[in-house]
Protein backbone atom coordinates (compact mmCIF):
# COMPACT_ATOMS: atom_id res chain seq x y z
CA UNK A 1 0.00 0.00 0.00
CA UNK A 2 2.87 2.31 0.61
CA UNK A 3 5.17 1.11 -2.27
CA UNK A 4 6.37 4.00 -5.00
CA UNK A 5 3.76 4.20 -7.45
CA UNK A 6 3.97 5.98 -11.38
CA UNK A 7 3.46 9.59 -11.33
CA UNK A 8 -0.83 10.62 -11.29
CA UNK A 9 -0.63 12.56 -15.20
CA UNK A 10 -3.11 15.29 -13.56
CA UNK A 11 -1.04 17.98 -12.61
CA UNK A 12 -0.81 21.58 -12.27
CA UNK A 13 2.81 22.90 -12.95
CA UNK A 14 2.52 26.30 -10.47
CA UNK A 15 1.09 24.05 -7.62
CA UNK A 16 4.13 21.56 -7.85
CA UNK A 17 6.66 23.76 -8.42
CA UNK A 18 5.34 25.60 -4.99
CA UNK A 19 5.42 22.34 -2.75
CA UNK A 20 8.43 22.08 -4.28
CA UNK A 21 9.77 25.24 -3.14
CA UNK A 22 7.95 24.13 0.13
CA UNK A 23 10.04 20.84 0.56
CA UNK A 24 13.31 22.18 -0.56
CA UNK A 25 12.68 25.11 2.19
CA UNK A 26 11.57 22.57 4.89
CA UNK A 27 14.63 20.71 4.11
CA UNK A 28 16.66 24.10 4.34
CA UNK A 29 15.45 25.18 7.86
CA UNK A 30 15.27 22.12 9.55
CA UNK A 31 18.94 20.64 8.74
CA UNK A 32 21.41 23.40 10.09
CA UNK A 33 24.66 22.38 11.09
CA UNK A 34 23.73 23.41 14.48
CA UNK A 35 20.12 25.26 16.21
CA UNK A 36 22.84 27.63 18.04
CA UNK A 37 23.89 29.38 14.79
CA UNK A 38 21.56 30.29 12.32
CA UNK A 39 20.69 33.63 9.75
CA UNK A 40 17.88 35.06 10.87
CA UNK A 41 15.33 33.83 7.83
CA UNK A 42 16.07 31.08 8.77
CA UNK A 43 14.37 31.16 12.44
CA UNK A 44 11.32 31.05 13.42
CA UNK A 45 10.09 34.15 14.77
CA UNK A 46 10.42 34.01 19.03
CA UNK A 47 6.39 34.42 19.42
CA UNK A 48 4.49 37.19 17.13
CA UNK A 49 5.89 38.05 13.52
CA UNK A 50 6.57 35.62 10.98
CA UNK A 51 9.82 35.30 9.52
CA UNK A 52 10.82 33.54 5.98
CA UNK A 53 10.80 30.27 8.31
CA UNK A 54 6.95 30.56 9.04
CA UNK A 55 5.42 30.32 5.74
CA UNK A 56 6.82 26.68 5.12
CA UNK A 57 4.25 24.94 7.35
CA UNK A 58 0.99 27.04 6.19
CA UNK A 59 2.28 26.87 2.71
CA UNK A 60 1.87 23.06 2.86
CA UNK A 61 -1.38 23.08 4.32
CA UNK A 62 -2.03 25.84 1.40
CA UNK A 63 -0.86 23.02 -1.31
CA UNK A 64 -2.45 20.04 0.32
CA UNK A 65 -5.90 22.64 -0.03
CA UNK A 66 -4.99 23.20 -3.35
CA UNK A 67 -5.09 19.82 -4.50
CA UNK A 68 -8.21 18.82 -3.52
CA UNK A 69 -10.12 20.01 -6.18
CA UNK A 70 -8.27 18.19 -8.75
CA UNK A 71 -8.52 14.93 -6.62
CA UNK A 72 -11.82 14.94 -5.00
CA UNK A 73 -15.36 16.38 -6.18
CA UNK A 74 -17.40 15.43 -3.23
CA UNK A 75 -15.89 14.59 -0.39
CA UNK A 76 -18.41 12.85 1.50
CA UNK A 77 -18.86 10.36 -1.68
CA UNK A 78 -15.36 10.12 -1.20
CA UNK A 79 -15.29 10.08 2.92
CA UNK A 80 -12.98 6.57 2.63
CA UNK A 81 -9.94 7.76 0.67
CA UNK A 82 -10.24 10.95 2.22
CA UNK A 83 -9.55 8.64 6.20
CA UNK A 84 -7.42 6.50 4.56
CA UNK A 85 -4.78 9.56 3.60
CA UNK A 86 -5.57 11.26 6.77
CA UNK A 87 -5.08 7.92 8.49
CA UNK A 88 -1.84 7.08 6.85
CA UNK A 89 -0.29 11.08 7.68
CA UNK A 90 -1.18 10.65 11.17
CA UNK A 91 0.53 7.54 11.64
CA UNK A 92 3.51 8.38 9.96
CA UNK A 93 3.26 11.32 12.18
CA UNK A 94 3.35 9.52 15.08
CA UNK A 95 6.22 7.02 14.02
CA UNK A 96 8.37 9.92 13.51
CA UNK A 97 7.98 11.63 16.73
CA UNK A 98 8.30 7.84 18.15
CA UNK A 99 11.88 7.20 16.18
CA UNK A 100 14.44 7.92 18.15
CA UNK A 101 12.39 8.98 21.50
CA UNK A 102 11.46 5.12 21.70
CA UNK A 103 9.07 6.00 24.44
CA UNK A 104 5.19 5.40 24.36
CA UNK A 105 4.62 6.96 27.83
CA UNK A 106 6.19 10.25 26.50
CA UNK A 107 5.59 9.91 23.01
CA UNK A 108 4.50 13.21 21.31
CA UNK A 109 0.68 13.33 19.74
CA UNK A 110 0.53 16.49 18.10
CA UNK A 111 2.87 16.83 14.89
CA UNK A 112 3.58 18.33 11.55
CA UNK A 113 1.92 15.25 9.57
CA UNK A 114 -0.32 14.80 12.10
CA UNK A 115 -1.55 18.71 11.66
CA UNK A 116 -1.42 17.52 7.62
CA UNK A 117 -3.55 15.25 8.29
CA UNK A 118 -6.02 16.45 10.28
CA UNK A 119 -6.72 19.81 8.62
CA UNK A 120 -6.50 17.40 5.39
CA UNK A 121 -9.61 15.29 6.06
CA UNK A 122 -11.40 18.32 7.21
CA UNK A 123 -11.05 20.36 4.36
CA UNK A 124 -11.50 17.56 1.77
CA UNK A 125 -14.80 16.24 3.34
CA UNK A 126 -16.64 19.72 3.73
CA UNK A 127 -15.13 19.99 -0.32
CA UNK A 128 -17.62 19.94 -2.98
CA UNK A 129 -17.40 21.17 -6.51
CA UNK A 130 -21.14 23.53 -5.96
CA UNK A 131 -20.59 24.14 -1.82
CA UNK A 132 -18.36 27.27 -2.75
CA UNK A 133 -20.79 29.87 -0.62
CA UNK A 134 -20.96 26.76 2.10
CA UNK A 135 -17.27 26.79 2.28
CA UNK A 136 -16.53 30.84 2.18
CA UNK A 137 -19.18 31.05 5.27
CA UNK A 138 -17.50 28.14 7.04
CA UNK A 139 -13.94 30.25 6.75
CA UNK A 140 -15.41 33.29 7.97
CA UNK A 141 -16.55 31.65 10.98
CA UNK A 142 -13.26 29.78 11.52
CA UNK A 143 -11.76 32.68 11.70
CA UNK A 144 -14.12 35.12 13.29
CA UNK A 145 -15.09 32.60 16.56
CA UNK A 146 -11.26 31.74 17.00
CA UNK A 147 -10.34 35.08 16.99
CA UNK A 148 -13.59 35.95 19.47
CA UNK A 149 -12.09 33.23 21.51
CA UNK A 150 -8.79 34.69 22.12
CA UNK A 151 -9.31 37.89 22.45
CA UNK A 152 -12.47 37.84 24.82
CA UNK A 153 -13.01 34.44 26.40
CA UNK A 154 -10.46 33.80 29.27
CA UNK A 155 -9.29 30.36 29.47
CA UNK A 156 -10.06 27.73 32.33
CA UNK A 157 -8.30 28.95 35.86
CA UNK A 158 -7.41 32.57 34.20
CA UNK A 159 -9.14 35.94 34.92
CA UNK A 160 -8.59 37.46 31.55
CA UNK A 161 -7.85 36.31 27.91
CA UNK A 162 -4.38 35.60 27.22
CA UNK A 163 -2.73 34.98 23.97
CA UNK A 164 0.84 34.54 26.36
CA UNK A 165 3.32 31.69 25.77
CA UNK A 166 1.56 28.62 27.45
CA UNK A 167 -1.72 30.35 28.68
CA UNK A 168 -3.86 30.38 25.96
CA UNK A 169 -6.83 28.13 25.08
CA UNK A 170 -4.87 26.11 22.80
CA UNK A 171 -2.16 25.44 25.45
CA UNK A 172 -4.77 24.97 28.31
CA UNK A 173 -6.48 22.40 26.20
CA UNK A 174 -3.56 20.37 25.18
CA UNK A 175 -2.75 20.12 28.83
CA UNK A 176 -6.42 18.26 29.14
CA UNK A 177 -6.66 15.92 26.39
CA UNK A 178 -3.47 15.00 25.86
CA UNK A 179 -1.07 15.47 29.27
CA UNK A 180 1.47 17.24 29.42
CA UNK A 181 3.77 14.42 28.84
CA UNK A 182 2.72 14.09 25.67
CA UNK A 183 3.29 17.57 23.88
CA UNK A 184 6.57 18.92 22.77
CA UNK A 185 9.46 18.54 25.59
CA UNK A 186 10.39 21.97 24.43
CA UNK A 187 7.61 23.84 25.46
CA UNK A 188 6.43 21.50 28.14
CA UNK A 189 2.81 23.29 28.87
CA UNK A 190 2.03 23.68 25.61
CA UNK A 191 2.25 22.19 21.94
CA UNK A 192 3.10 24.67 18.60
CA UNK A 193 0.98 21.39 16.64
CA UNK A 194 -1.67 21.58 19.39
CA UNK A 195 -5.06 20.25 18.87
CA UNK A 196 -7.56 23.87 18.67
CA UNK A 197 -4.41 25.33 16.68
CA UNK A 198 -4.77 22.53 13.86
CA UNK A 199 -8.46 23.30 13.90
CA UNK A 200 -7.57 26.89 12.80
CA UNK A 201 -5.04 25.71 10.77
CA UNK A 202 -8.12 24.70 8.64
CA UNK A 203 -8.29 27.82 7.39
CA UNK A 204 -4.81 27.80 5.29
CA UNK A 205 -6.17 24.40 3.39
CA UNK A 206 -9.72 26.12 2.83
CA UNK A 207 -7.31 29.50 1.16
CA UNK A 208 -5.35 26.66 -0.70
CA UNK A 209 -8.49 24.89 -1.75
CA UNK A 210 -10.39 28.48 -3.62
CA UNK A 211 -6.73 29.36 -4.84
CA UNK A 212 -6.91 25.73 -6.53
CA UNK A 213 -10.61 25.54 -7.93
CA UNK A 214 -9.84 29.38 -9.14
CA UNK A 215 -7.28 28.24 -11.71
CA UNK A 216 -8.64 25.39 -12.20
CA UNK A 217 -11.73 27.34 -13.54
CA UNK A 218 -10.01 29.61 -15.43
CA UNK A 219 -7.77 27.03 -17.29
CA UNK A 220 -11.10 25.49 -18.33
CA UNK A 221 -11.89 29.21 -19.93
CA UNK A 222 -8.93 28.89 -21.39
CA UNK A 223 -8.18 31.90 -19.79
CA UNK A 224 -3.96 32.87 -20.47
CA UNK A 225 -1.46 32.18 -17.55
CA UNK A 226 -0.93 35.88 -17.72
CA UNK A 227 -4.71 37.10 -17.13
CA UNK A 228 -4.38 34.48 -14.30
CA UNK A 229 -1.47 35.39 -12.37
CA UNK A 230 -2.87 38.85 -12.94
CA UNK A 231 -6.24 38.53 -10.61
CA UNK A 232 -3.94 36.18 -8.14
CA UNK A 233 -1.95 38.65 -7.83
CA UNK A 234 -4.48 41.03 -6.95
CA UNK A 235 -6.31 38.81 -4.69
CA UNK A 236 -2.95 38.20 -3.16
CA UNK A 237 -2.26 42.22 -2.42
CA UNK A 238 -6.37 42.46 -0.83
CA UNK A 239 -5.59 39.42 1.54
CA UNK A 240 -2.17 40.47 2.56
CA UNK A 241 -3.90 43.93 3.29
CA UNK A 242 -6.42 42.60 5.15
CA UNK A 243 -4.26 40.40 6.83
CA UNK A 244 -1.96 43.86 7.70
CA UNK A 245 -4.59 45.80 9.11
CA UNK A 246 -6.35 43.03 11.32
CA UNK A 247 -2.40 42.22 12.52
CA UNK A 248 -2.39 45.47 14.47
CA UNK A 249 -5.32 44.46 16.38
CA UNK A 250 -4.67 40.80 16.49
CA UNK A 251 -1.01 39.43 16.03
CA UNK A 252 0.37 37.17 13.59
CA UNK A 253 1.34 34.25 15.41
CA UNK A 254 2.38 30.92 14.11
CA UNK A 255 2.20 28.73 17.62
CA UNK A 256 -1.41 30.07 17.83
CA UNK A 257 -1.97 29.75 13.70
CA UNK A 258 -4.25 33.04 14.77
CA UNK A 259 -6.36 34.21 11.84
CA UNK A 260 -4.43 37.10 10.54
CA UNK A 261 -1.36 34.42 10.41
CA UNK A 262 -3.62 32.16 8.24
CA UNK A 263 -4.40 35.01 5.85
CA UNK A 264 -0.61 36.63 5.63
CA UNK A 265 1.08 33.68 4.85
CA UNK A 266 -1.72 32.85 2.30
CA UNK A 267 -1.70 35.64 0.63
CA UNK A 268 2.48 34.94 0.14
CA UNK A 269 1.61 31.79 -1.39
CA UNK A 270 -0.61 33.41 -3.87
CA UNK A 271 2.15 35.67 -4.77
CA UNK A 272 4.36 32.85 -5.39
CA UNK A 273 1.52 31.09 -7.95
CA UNK A 274 1.10 34.55 -9.57
CA UNK A 275 4.51 34.26 -10.20
CA UNK A 276 5.32 30.49 -11.18
CA UNK A 277 2.41 31.31 -13.63
CA UNK A 278 4.18 34.14 -15.00
CA UNK A 279 7.43 32.69 -15.50
CA UNK A 280 5.28 29.16 -16.72
CA UNK A 281 3.97 31.60 -19.52
CA UNK A 282 7.57 32.65 -20.99
CA UNK A 283 9.16 29.56 -20.11
CA UNK A 284 13.26 31.09 -20.00
CA UNK A 285 15.85 28.92 -19.56
CA UNK A 286 16.02 30.31 -15.86
CA UNK A 287 12.80 28.89 -15.40
CA UNK A 288 13.62 25.49 -16.87
CA UNK A 289 16.38 25.35 -14.73
CA UNK A 290 13.60 26.17 -11.69
CA UNK A 291 11.57 23.28 -12.85
CA UNK A 292 14.62 20.56 -12.79
CA UNK A 293 15.30 21.69 -9.12
CA UNK A 294 11.82 22.23 -7.81
CA UNK A 295 9.86 19.35 -9.61
CA UNK A 296 11.04 16.51 -7.82
CA UNK A 297 10.89 17.98 -4.65
CA UNK A 298 7.23 18.86 -5.45
CA UNK A 299 6.32 15.22 -7.04
CA UNK A 300 7.58 13.19 -3.91
CA UNK A 301 6.76 15.42 -0.92
CA UNK A 302 5.75 12.87 1.21
CA UNK A 303 8.76 10.77 0.65
CA UNK A 304 11.33 13.49 1.53
CA UNK A 305 9.25 14.95 4.09
CA UNK A 306 9.72 11.72 5.85
CA UNK A 307 12.79 10.24 4.98
CA UNK A 308 14.24 13.65 5.58
CA UNK A 309 13.07 13.35 9.36
CA UNK A 310 14.25 9.80 9.55
CA UNK A 311 17.44 10.54 8.23
CA UNK A 312 18.19 13.52 10.13
CA UNK A 313 16.30 11.68 13.45
CA UNK A 314 19.25 8.89 12.70
CA UNK A 315 22.44 10.86 12.55
CA UNK A 316 21.77 12.16 15.76
CA UNK A 317 21.03 8.41 17.33
CA UNK A 318 23.78 7.22 16.40
CA UNK A 319 27.10 7.66 18.38
CA UNK A 320 30.89 8.13 17.70
CA UNK A 321 33.67 8.48 19.07
CA UNK A 322 35.15 12.36 18.88
CA UNK A 323 38.71 13.34 18.28
CA UNK A 324 39.10 13.71 21.95
CA UNK A 325 37.57 10.44 22.47
CA UNK A 326 34.08 11.27 23.90
CA UNK A 327 30.90 9.75 22.41
CA UNK A 328 29.39 12.28 20.10
CA UNK A 329 26.35 12.10 17.38
CA UNK A 330 27.09 11.29 14.22
CA UNK A 331 25.78 14.12 13.03
CA UNK A 332 27.51 16.68 15.46
CA UNK A 333 31.09 14.86 14.41
CA UNK A 334 30.05 15.59 10.49
CA UNK A 335 29.28 19.27 11.46
CA UNK A 336 32.76 19.69 13.44
CA UNK A 337 34.93 17.75 11.15
CA UNK A 338 33.65 18.99 7.87
CA UNK A 339 32.34 22.30 8.21
CA UNK A 340 32.78 24.18 11.65
CA UNK A 341 37.04 23.19 11.17
CA UNK A 342 37.60 25.36 8.44
CA UNK A 343 35.11 28.23 8.31
CA UNK A 344 35.18 30.79 10.36
CA UNK A 345 31.45 31.92 10.45
CA UNK A 346 29.36 29.70 12.45
CA UNK A 347 26.33 30.67 10.56
CA UNK A 348 27.36 29.92 7.34
CA UNK A 349 29.09 26.46 8.21
CA UNK A 350 25.77 25.80 9.82
CA UNK A 351 24.03 26.70 6.43
CA UNK A 352 26.31 25.01 4.39
CA UNK A 353 25.35 21.92 6.31
CA UNK A 354 22.31 22.57 5.79
CA UNK A 355 22.73 22.91 1.74
CA UNK A 356 24.54 19.83 1.77
CA UNK A 357 21.67 17.79 2.88
CA UNK A 358 19.16 19.62 0.45
CA UNK A 359 21.67 18.97 -2.51
CA UNK A 360 21.77 15.17 -1.33
CA UNK A 361 17.84 14.77 -0.86
CA UNK A 362 17.53 16.76 -4.41
CA UNK A 363 20.27 13.68 -6.09
CA UNK A 364 17.78 11.58 -4.85
CA UNK A 365 14.50 12.89 -5.68
CA UNK A 366 16.03 13.41 -9.06
CA UNK A 367 16.72 10.05 -9.97
CA UNK A 368 13.08 9.00 -8.53
CA UNK A 369 11.90 11.25 -10.75
CA UNK A 370 13.52 10.00 -13.71
CA UNK A 371 12.26 6.46 -13.02
CA UNK A 372 9.22 8.11 -12.53
CA UNK A 373 8.43 6.43 -8.77
CA UNK A 374 6.66 8.86 -6.44
CA UNK A 375 5.24 7.98 -3.24
CA UNK A 376 1.52 7.82 -3.38
CA UNK A 377 -1.06 7.78 -0.53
Amino acid sequence: MYNLKSENPIRILSIDLLRGLTVAGMILVNNPGTWSNMYWPLKHAKWDGCTPTDLVFPFFLFVVGASIPYSISNGIQEFPKILKRASILIFLGLFLNFFGEWSFANLRFPGVLQRIGFAYFFGAIVYREKNLKFRIFLFVSLLISYWYLQEFVPPPGALEPSMKEGKDWGAWLDREIFGQAHLWKFGKVWDPEGLLTSFTSIGSVFCGIFAGEFIKVHLEKRESLLSISGKIALGAFIVLLVSGVWGIYYPINKSLWTGTYSLWTAGWALLVISLFLILEKFDRLEFKALKIFLLPFGKNALLVFFGSGIFARSLNIIMVSSPEGKKIPLKNMIYLEYYKSWIDSPELSSFLYSVTVLVLWFLILFFLDKKRLYWKI
